[in-house]
């Protein structure tokens, strides 16, 4: 089997930090409430407007606002507009990958184990997000999250995603929250438990359970063994464990071969430790099957 080959030629910094995103701060907050209670809100709004001003001064701006986007969407739909959110996509097979520590994907696909730990939090309080003793559990979540990006290299830390439960219709949707962490050891994940940052949250936690029983937590653990996991992305763009950066050894040896495209602000020929994303192009005949992308065939 021909070596691998990386989806992106290219050689990252460190990446930057994900946590406190905007877009998803936006996305959760919408989700904690209702649909119907923020439209109710809006005609609420709506009706205060119309009362105090003209009802022409406030019904041009929802008028303009939905032109706006509905003839947005069609320029997009008719090609005048190019599609921005195919921005990040991937076309075609990719599959996730891990590197060895110059950067190179080898031959065998599923060549090391990897360890993913699932953790969700809901609060089950009217307040949803809002409740402050859920709020401590975001703060001291958001320093967990620090504490794995600034330590990498160190906990074996690969990547991470969040999501925003569907499974219970009977509540709004961001009151429970999951996010799935893959790891390149227990040894590592273990060296993060006991770290400052999770201590904190957990001594926390510990201290005060019995003052939030509307608060709940949970973890899924589970250690892969090489060999036994596989992952296919069509059109998709680098999430999940897809999203995962590996530090590689940089020397003037990997700079001079030309196969990894180097960040231009980066001096080439220079040693120290770089950021390569795991993907590799999986079109090829021989990565078609399951049992194929586990290097079982």
């Amino acid at each position: 089997m021909a070596p691998l080959e990386p989806a992106f030629k290219r050689i990252y910094r460190q990446p930057e930090s994900s946590v406190n995103d905007k877009a998803a701060i936006y996305a959760i907050i919408a989700n904690n409430f209702h649909g119907s209670s923020w439209l109710l809100a809006a005609a609420l709004l709506q009706g205060i407007l119309t009362w105090t001003f003209p009802t022409v001064i406030t019904f041009l701006p929802a008028l303009v606002i939905l032109a706006y986007r509905t003839l947005d969407m069609l320029l997009i739909m008719s090609g005048v507009l190019p599609n921005r959110y195919m921005q990040g996509i991937l076309p075609g097979k990719t599959s996730a990958q891990i590197p060895d520590e110059t950067g190179r994907f080898g031959e065998t696909m599923s060549s090391e184990k990897v360890v993913v730990i699932i953790l969700a939090s809901r609060s089950n309080h009217p307040l949803g997000i809002l409740y402050p003793g859920y709020q401590k559990i975001v703060k001291y979540f958001n320093a967990m999250h620090e504490d794995l990006e600034k330590n990498r290299k160190k906990y074996g830390y690969l990547s991470s995603t969040a999501w925003i439960s569907l499974s219970d219709p009977s509540r709004t949707a961001a009151r429970e929250i999951m996010h799935i962490f893959y790891f390149k050891s227990i040894g590592g994940l273990n060296e993060f438990a006991h770290g400052a940052a999770h201590r904190a949250g957990w001594d926390w936690w510990n201290h005060t359970v019995k003052e939030h029983p509307d608060l709940s937590m949970m973890h899924e653990l589970y250690e892969v063994p090489a060999g036994n996991w596989e992952n296919i992305y069509l059109n998709y763009w680098p999430a999940s464990f897809g999203s995962s950066v590996f530090p590689i050894r940089r020397t003037p040896e990997i700079s001079k071969t030309g196969e990894l495209e180097v960040e231009e602000s980066f001096e080439k020929g220079t040693e120290g430790t770089e950021w390569i994303g795991g993907l590799i192009d999986a079109s090829k005949a021989s990565l078609l099957t399951s049992e194929q992308r586990m290097g079982r065939s």
